[in-house]
């Protein structure tokens, strides 16, 4: 089951996640997905949170594993329009130390 949808803009990816980010099979379609964007030479992947009502450790680790690969191709791997729930998990998992969040997609689209 497809829980986002992708926009690409030039060689940025805007990815919208929907309500529940739980990990499992989401997490492994999720990961394929990001392969794919990163083969077709995408170098910028914006993740845009503002429908994400539940994140949950798994979710967590799948935002973890994209950051990841992104890092190792030299690519950037953001977060954008981040709730207030989100944001106060990122902030307990001490999460929000790695991840580059910012506060619109726009602006994480041309923070280049």
């Amino acid at each position: 089951m497809n829980v986002f949808e992708t926009q690409i803009i030039g060689n940025c990816a805007v990815i919208n996640l929907e309500r529940n980010v739980i990990g499992g099979a989401d997490a492994l379609e999720f990961s394929s997905h990001i392969n794919v964007l990163a083969a077709q030479d995408i170098r910028r992947i914006v993740i845009n949170l503002t429908n994400v009502e539940l994140i949950n450790s798994s979710g967590l680790g799948m935002l973890v594993q994209g950051l990841t690969l992104l890092k190792k191709i030299g690519g950037a791997f953001v977060l954008a329009s981040v709730p207030d729930r989100v944001l106060k998990q990122l902030e307990i998992t001490r999460l929000n130390t790695i991840f580059t969040v910012f506060p619109t997609i726009e602006s994480a689209i041309s923070d280049k």
